[in-house]
C-alpha cells in the first residue's frame, strides 16, 4: 500500500467517522437483504411477468408498471406472488440463522452493537423491505426491538411500543410479511394461512392510497418525524424511488445532515437526490476486491472520487470503518 492510499483510506475512515459520529437513522432497502438470497427489484419484476396475466412483458420498472390502472383488479393477486416470492427466501435465510450459519450476518449484529451502545441507547431504522432478515438477526443476539406489534399470535399494532430508550424500533413503512388481514383487521400471525390476505403495500403509485389506513398511516407518520430529528443518516442498500421517504430525506441533508450510503451499485437517480447534500459520502462496487467511494464535506469545494481495495460497500465490511 502507498503512501497516497494510505492518506485516502485515512480520510474516507475519518470522514465517515465523524459524519457517523452520534447514531444515524438508518434507512434500510430492498439492496441491503439481496445479498442474503432476498429477490431484487428486477426478480420480483420477472416472477410476475411470469405469473400475472397481462402484465406487459416489456417493463423494466416495476413501481412504474404497478402504477398503471389496469393492475388495480389484480392487486391482491399481485400482493399475493410478491408475497410468495420474497417469503421462500425469507425462509431460507431463517433456516441459515437457525442451523448457525451466521457469518454472513454479522455485519448487521455490529452495526446495531455499534450504535446502540451510545446513551439513550435507541436506534431508529426505517425500511421498505418486508422481509425479516432484520428481526430474525436481533432475535437470534436477544437485541430488544419492536415493529409496532409484541410479536404474538394475533397481536394488534400499537405504536406505543416504539420507545426512545433501550431499544431499536424498525419502522416498516409498507408493511411485513407477518402482517395478515383477520376479518378486516391487520393482525399479526407468525404463519400464513390460505384464507388471509398479506398486508403488505405493493410498489406503485396506488400505495399512496393504502397509506392512508391504519396503522401505515401512523408507520409513515413515525418515519415522518424520525427523518425530521436524524442528526445524519446511514442508508444501505436503498436506492431513493420512494416518493414518499425521498423528499423528506432530502429535505434534511440540503440542510446540512450528513449522509453515508454503501450499495453495490449508485443509480444515476440515486445519485442525483444525494449530490443535493452538504456532505456525503458514497459507497460501490467497482471491481472484485475494490470499491469506489465519492464524497463531500462542507469543507471541500468539490466532489472527490476515489477508490480503496476493499468491499467496503459490503455491510459486512464497511462495520470496519466505524
Amino acid at each position: 500500500m502507498t503512501k497516497e492510499s494510505d492518506n485516502i483510506r485515512e480520510q474516507v475512515f475519518r470522514i465517515t467517522q465523524t459524519f457517523l459520529k452520534t447514531p444515524p437513522l438508518i434507512v434500510w432497502g430492498s439492496g441491503a437483504t439481496v445479498p442474503f438470497g432476498l429477490p431484487s427489484m428486477f426478480k420480483l419484476n420477472e416472477k410476475l411477468k411470469e405469473e400475472i396475466i397481462g402484465f406487459d412483458t416489456t417493463n423494466t420498472n416495476l413501481e412504474l408498471e404497478l402504477g398503471n390502472e389496469k393492475y388495480k383488479n389484480q392487486m391482491p393477486e399481485i400482493k399475493n406472488v410478491i408475497w410468495n416470492e420474497i417469503n421462500g427466501a425469507d425462509i431460507a435465510v431463517l433456516e441459515k440463522i437457525t442451523s448457525n450459519e451466521i457469518d454472513s450476518f454479522k455485519g448487521i449484529k455490529l452495526l446495531i452493537d455499534k450504535f446502540i451502545d451510545v446513551h439513550p441507547k435507541v436506534l431508529n431504522i426505517v425500511t421498505t423491505n418486508y422481509d425479516r432478515v432484520l428481526e430474525y438477526v436481533m432475535a437470534y443476539y436477544s437485541i430488544n426491538f419492536t415493529d409496532g406489534f409484541t410479536g404474538k399470535t394475533l397481536s394488534c399494532f400499537d405504536e406505543n411500543l416504539f420507545q426512545n430508550k433501550d431499544m431499536v424500533n424498525l419502522i416498516k413503512v409498507h408493511g411485513s410479511l407477518n402482517w395478515f388481514d383477520v376479518s378486516g383487521e391487520l393482525r399479526f400471525m407468525n404463519n400464513c394461512y390460505a384464507q388471509h390476505s398479506p398486508k403488505i403495500i405493493a410498489p406503485g403509485r396506488n400505495k399512496f392510497q393504502e397509506a392512508y389506513n391504519n396503522p401505515y398511516r401512523e408507520l409513515i407518520q413515525k418515519a415522518d418525524t424520525i427523518i425530521k430529528n436524524a442528526s445524519s443518516f446511514l442508508i444501505i442498500g436503498f436506492g431513493f424511488n420512494d416518493e414518499h421517504l425521498t423528499p423528506r430525506i432530502i429535505t434534511q441533508i440540503k440542510k446540512g445532515a450528513p449522509v453515508v450510503l454503501i450499495t453495490k451499485s449508485i443509480t444515476d437517480s440515486t445519485y442525483k437526490e444525494i449530490e443535493k447534500a452538504e456532505k456525503y459520502i458514497l459507497f460501490e462496487k467497482k471491481e472484485v476486491g475494490v470499491t469506489r467511494i465519492m464524497y463531500k464535506n462542507n469543507n471541500i469545494n468539490k466532489k472527490m472520487d476515489v477508490t480503496l481495495n476493499g468491499n467496503f460497500w459490503q455491510l459486512n465490511n464497511f462495520i470496519e470503518i466505524l
